[in-house]
């Protein structure tokens, strides 16, 4: 069992050439699509936070009426 828990060493060169190739198989984003997406977080989180915004101020003007603060 303690055979089946142990991982082939491989050298420093021979890794290397592994992270190449399962980096050359990954599927890149394209320039455009990577200015979409960082444009569409940036305004998600506008909106965020400005839903989050609203709805502080809303429970705080609830509180501050019920306790007559």
């Amino acid at each position: 069992m303690a055979d089946k828990d142990k991982k082939k060493r491989v050298g420093p060169v021979t890794f290397f050439r592994q992270v190449r190739a399962e980096g050359n198989k990954v599927t890149w984003t394209t320039r455009a699509e990577t200015i979409q997406a960082t444009i569409f977080v940036v305004i998600m989180s506008v909106l965020i936070a400005l839903f989050l915004f609203l709805a502080d101020t809303a429970i705080n003007w609830v509180v501050r009426l019920i306790t007559g603060l």
